[in-house]
């Protein structure tokens, strides 16, 4: 029986009592979303098999629910905090802190919908993925270098285009996955280069998501005709907007970033100090959540911006490109977080937002103490707002509203020991559940709560402009890694920072003693310099070894799979011409006894009309050849009697006997008649030859 927590039974499935005993000994205390959904299909990361489990959810209550293990053909060198599936379920993105790894899933076939597993990879079994790492080096060797946050972008035209934020030098970063390999398309730079003291100020970009898409007027082939605006978050609370598009080439570009966006009512404090997490949700406009490590959510809409106009009245127009922020609502949420006012930016305290699939109207939100549900009511503060006076739209709308908020799971308390969230999924499969891995392994499966709003029909107006002249990003070349081989790979981080050349010092025994601990301290700071990243190439080579370990053992699996597939489909093929050998000679036996029923049949079978009169033909035609036969042997004898008269006259002329004396027309008259009975011959022997072809024609 299923519990009121766990309504799919997932606790007592063996993947996920594996998560439980992994994470049990997982050390780390930042949120994070090891399982995604897309297609009926559950997916849970496996961080100690290194592989993505692939759950059938229309087969949980069955007693041996269908699940496959899919493993990455190269598997990833970091730690994996989130998987993200692309729209049509064919990319799957293995984000981590230091580096981002895409799998690309074989085809579903059969009548369950499962993976391919082309020859082998039953349940139980795995199947490799081929896989692209997108500057795996590059986040290694530039050990402070951490990923920000990771979204697939929305235009691309064969849904195979990933951005990545990284928090060193305050870019947005463009990789397209082919042929699987991750190449570096675009960066579009946000601003200045991130540097501690920017960082510490909030002058850096911590979080983007992408609004709506605006389809442009009548253009030329070569303009773009589908703007993809970026909404990018920086610490200090501020907004800034990025145009992206993609034209009719199927190009991706950028124009020059905007901002910041004005907020109104306008805030000393920009409404957020410590911002760390937006999201854009899908509605009519537009709304916009800004979420601060505090426990601050703003609820906004995001307008075109009608301050900088002329004219008194607004008036929409596809030109339209600078955007607003109109805060709507402000909510603090009750989180048992213990946050220390410390001045310095904390990943542990971030709140993560999420989309709700099934409501656009609700979000979700992570952190360290639970789950959080917020409903906006955006339909009825619309409403409210439309009858208002025309004059209240310019500047900041009078929008007074209140979201409904809902503390969905607790797991941890006011200053006590903090227990983030492990994995996070809204399934609408088979009605609407929320699924949560816990930090301690454990899955809470929960109907979503529905809350139903009236939803009003508002024509959806163009914001962008056609002004779409923006210089192209240059992609710096430099930070395209190649392939090199791994001792190489390891000389470069080994020779970290130590670039500098260490000089022979000779100063003698007269040396300050403020020069000998100034040279102390340097040689502690290098010293700890080389030490670290001694400790960063050992932990590299312990992971690289553990992994070819662990791929090799899949490869000589799948090999001996393989070779017993071969072995197999050698016998069959034995087998099956065997079979074939034997199946043509019965098919030669049974032509001949089919051959001689049918003769049979033919010659039982009655007498037609046109078969009696051939065979009345033929026995006029055997008549007149007896006949013919008759003539023949006569004439024959006739000219036998002549032949031996002839002879009898030659040889009384020779010997002397009387013998008969015949005139010339005698002479000639006996040969024309001798010549004319052999021509009546050769005409009868002919008639008989042909008379025989025609009666052994109709025999047969």
């Amino acid at each position: 029986m299923p519990s009121i927590t766990d309504m799919l039974n997932l606790n007592k499935l063996d993947m996920f009592q594996t998560m439980r005993t992994i994470l049990e000994t997982d050390g780390s205390k930042t949120v994070r979303n090891l399982i995604a959904y897309k297609d009926q299909i559950l997916y849970i990361w496996n961080s100690e098999e290194c592989c993505l489990y692939s759950l059938l959810l229309n087969t949980v209550h069955e007693e041996q629910p269908s699940y496959q293990k899919l493993f990455p053909g190269s598997p990833p060198l970091f730690d994996v905090d989130e998987i993200l599936v692309n729209e049509p379920g064919t990319l799957c993105a293995l984000v981590g802190s230091k580096g981002v790894s895409v799998m690309r899933f074989p085809k579903r076939i059969g009548s369950k919908s499962l993976y391919d597993t082309s020859g082998g990879g039953s349940q139980g079994e795995g199947i490799t993925c081929s896989t692209s790492l997108l500057q795996d080096k590059f986040f290694i060797t530039k050990h402070l270098t951490d990923v920000k946050r990771v979204r697939w972008y929305p235009g691309s035209p064969e849904d195979n285009h990933l951005v990545v934020l990284t928090n060193n030098k305050n870019c947005l970063r463009l990789f397209k996955v082919d042929k699987g390999t991750g190449k570096l398309v675009s960066i579009w730079r946000l601003g200045r280069q991130t540097s501690e003291i920017l960082a510490s100020l909030g002058d850096t970009a911590v979080d983007f998501d992408f609004a709506p898409p605006v389809l442009l007027g009548s253009r030329i082939q070569s303009d773009p005709s589908i703007l993809w605006p970026i909404l990018v978050l920086k610490g200090n609370g501020e907004v800034l907007c990025l145009n992206t598009t993609v034209d009719d080439s199927m190009n991706i570009k950028s124009d020059k970033i905007t901002g910041p966006l004005t907020m109104y009512p306008p805030a000393d404090d920009n409404y957020s100090e410590d911002a760390c997490s937006i999201l854009v949700m899908d509605t009519i406009p537009p709304s916009v959540v800004i979420a601060s490590n505090f426990g601050e959510l703003y609820n906004c809409l995001l307008l075109p911006d009608t301050q900088t106009k002329n004219n008194d009245e607004y008036e929409p127009s596809e030109y339209q490109h600078e955007y607003s922020l109109h805060i709507i609502e402000t909510i603090e949420l009750e989180l048992g977080l213990n946050i220390v006012d410390n001045g310095e930016y904390d990943s542990s305290n971030t709140i993560h937002l999420k989309k709700d699939p099934t409501v656009t109207s609700r979000y979700w939100c992570l952190h360290n103490t639970g789950v959080h549900s917020v409903t906006v009511p955006l339909t009825e503060l619309l409403d409210e707002f439309s009858k208002s006076s025309i004059d209240d739209f310019r500047g900041s709308p009078d929008i007074q509203g209140q979201s409904f908020v809902e503390y969905y799971i607790c797991t941890g308390l006011m200053n006590g020991k903090t227990k983030p969230i492990k994995g996070f999924a809204v399934l609408s499969f088979p009605t609407d559940l929320l699924v949560t891995l816990l930090s301690n392994g454990e899955v809470v499966t929960q109907a979503v709560p529905n809350f139903n709003y009236n939803k009003l029909s508002i024509t959806n107006m163009q914001y962008m402009n056609e002004d779409n002249a923006g210089s192209e990003d240059q992609v710096d070349s430099s930070e395209n890694v190649d392939k090199d081989d791994f001792s190489s790979f390891i000389s470069a981080l080994l020779q970290k920072e130590n670039g500098t050349k260490n000089t022979i010092l000779k100063l003698g025994l007269d040396v300050p003693n403020e020069i000998i601990v100034q040279m102390v301290l340097q040689t502690i700071n290098m010293r700890r310099g080389t030490l670290n990243n001694h400790k960063i190439v050992s932990e590299e080579i312990e992971r690289r070894v553990n992994m070819l370990t662990k791929a090799k053992d899949r490869q000589l699996q799948e090999m001996q799979r393989l070779e017993e597939a071969r072995q197999k489909l050698q016998a069959d093929v034995e087998n099956k011409a065997e079979k074939l050998d034997e199946i043509n000679n019965k098919q030669e036996e049974l032509t001949q006894r089919a051959s001689s029923i049918l003769l049979k049949l033919v010659s039982a079978a009655p007498d037609s009309v046109s078969i009696k009169k051939k065979r009345e033909l033929l026995t006029a035609y055997r008549t007149k050849m007896d006949l013919i036969n008759k003539r023949t042997e006569e004439a024959r004898e006739k000219w036998n009697i002549v032949q031996t008269e002839s002879a009898t006259s030659v040889y009384k002329q020779l010997y002397g006997a009387r013998s008969l004396k015949l005139t010339l027309e005698q002479e000639l008259v006996i040969k024309g008649n001798l010549s004319e009975m052999g021509s009546t011959i050769l005409d009868l022997e002919k008639k008989v030859r042909d008379l025989r072809v025609v009666i052994n024609t109709i025999a047969s």
